[in-house]
């Protein structure tokens, strides 16, 4: 079973390494295992990386870009990224972009959720982004914003690097930090 984005964003936001994830008493060792980041942080390096290159550098923009990063079997996009201003590779595989929407579609057609970065990088062969500046993830009733992400698309994972803050209309004003959650 695959927890939606924002709820592995929230587990990832209480812990910043599986060390202080274990010593974190209510989630169990299998969670930590299961929940934490998926894969080796460094495969975010090159992405990372290349948001530091001046734009300039990368030629000419495109404007109000759009394009499918996965689709379903049928064709219909199932996460589509919007970008006011993006330089993308040759490839198209590669991109960086200003102003990034990232939509994700259930089966059914329907917006299930939405990521906003300022900045971004994405790499739609390893299905990875990197985001700097401020970003939102909204996901029906409930809100993640902070500054700085990581992002692995296939597995729905949103890791907030600083600043992150959890909205739930599900809570209904339950302050997390005061019940051990955080």
């Amino acid at each position: 079973m695959r927890l939606p984005a924002l709820a592995l964003a929230a587990l990832t936001c209480a812990c910043a390494t599986a060390g202080e994830a274990e010593a974190w008493a209510k989630v169990s060792p299998e969670a930590v295992a299961r929940y934490a980041a998926p894969g080796d942080p460094a495969r975010y390096a090159a992405l990372a990386q290349s948001l530091e290159a001046p734009p300039e550098e990368l030629g000419p923009p495109a404007r109000g870009l759009r394009i499918p990063v996965r689709s379903f079997p049928d064709g219909r996009p199932e996460v589509l990224l919007h970008a006011e201003t993006a330089w993308v590779s040759a490839d198209m595989m590669r991109l960086r972009g200003r102003g990034v929407r990232v939509e994700a579609f259930d089966a059914e057609g329907a917006l299930a959720e939405t990521l906003w970065a300022e900045e971004a990088a994405v790499d739609r062969t390893a299905m990875l982004a990197v985001a700097k500046g401020p970003i939102r993830l909204e996901r029906g009733g409930d809100t993640l914003t902070g500054v700085g992400a990581l992002a692995d698309l296939e597995a729905q994972y949103v890791k907030v690097l600083r600043r992150a803050r959890i909205d739930t209309a599900r809570l209904r004003g339950v302050d997390m930090t005061k019940r051990g959650i955080f």
